[in-house]
């Protein structure tokens, strides 16, 4: 038995709500996930003030592409922060950058990961694009890529703290 209808018809409303649900999707824009701040630059501002206030002295190398890599240096303490939330695109790139400072650790909510921990930011990427549409906005941590040369003591300097508005 064939449903009631030609179809040209059926192809036609389909058609008509595939459009309706791109038109929708311009409208609200990209998702706001936190993958991407709101206030570009704000995990730069943050962590170089926090670092300055512990009396590091602090360089930023900046890229087209990638995120600002922070260098601090207080005494014989090195360090190398960047903004992580991009996940293990950026590992090895960051791991060779850092180098001379010391290993590579991912601070993410208080923890230290050896690797970015790709589960915890995707659920956090989905709940923060859905508390977005509900119209709840508020501070998301942020990935850290953290490198520290051994005189550093296991401190990661307020870094692994670190929250921006999306």
């Amino acid at each position: 038995m064939r449903p009631p209808g030609s179809a040209s018809a059926r192809l036609g409303l389909f058609a008509l709500l595939a459009l309706s649900s791109l038109a929708l999707k311009a409208a609200v824009g990209p998702p706001r996930d936190g993958l991407v701040s709101a206030r570009p630059g704000e995990f730069e501002r943050i962590a170089t003030s926090r670092l300055q206030s512990q009396h590091f002295a602090v360089k930023t190398k900046t890229f087209e592409a990638i995120p600002t890599l922070l260098l601090a240096e207080r005494g014989n303490c090195r360090l190398a922060v960047r903004d992580a939330r991009r996940g293990s695109a950026f590992a090895p790139l960051f791991a060779q950058e850092a180098r001379s400072v010391g290993p590579v650790a991912y601070l993410y909510r208080g923890s230290r990961y050896d690797a970015p921990p790709e589960l915890a930011l995707r659920v956090r990427r989905l709940k923060t694009e859905a508390l977005h549409r509900l119209g709840i906005d508020s501070p998301i941590p942020v990935l850290v890529a953290f490198a520290a040369s051994p005189s550093c003591g296991g401190s990661d300097f307020g870094m692994g703290s670190i929250r921006v508005q999306v």
